[in-house]
């Protein structure tokens, strides 16, 4: 546990902190100095040609997603004469009194 009277130890710290340095009076010059004797950043070509990657990979999904879609819909097209046949035979099954074609068992 931690003492409850931290006097002490506070008086020790106060005792023996260091002493602040001096403010050097030409550090802000010393700094830009440094900064100006630094060469320009410029970022590699293929860094800069990184950008391109995510809107290639939205566009590529998109035309995917776009072939799909018009994929299924001509197969759907195709198959629209078989779909309209199916429902039609159905239909008339539907409406037909078929109580007397099957026997009682």
């Amino acid at each position: 546990m931690l003492p409850q009277n931290d006097d002490p130890l506070v008086d020790f710290l106060r005792q023996h902190r260091p002493s602040v340095p001096s403010p050097a009076l030409d550090l802000e010059a010393e700094i830009m100095a440094a900064v100006a004797q630094e060469p320009n950043f410029a970022p590699p070509a293929k860094r800069r040609q990184l950008w391109l990657v995510p809107p290639a990979i939205a566009a590529g999904l998109l035309i995917s997603w776009a072939g799909y879609r018009h994929y299924t819909y001509q197969q759907s097209v195709q198959n629209l004469p078989q779909l309209e046949a199916f429902i039609e035979n159905n239909w008339d099954g539907l409406l037909e009194d078929r109580s007397n074609s099957y026997p009682s068992f």
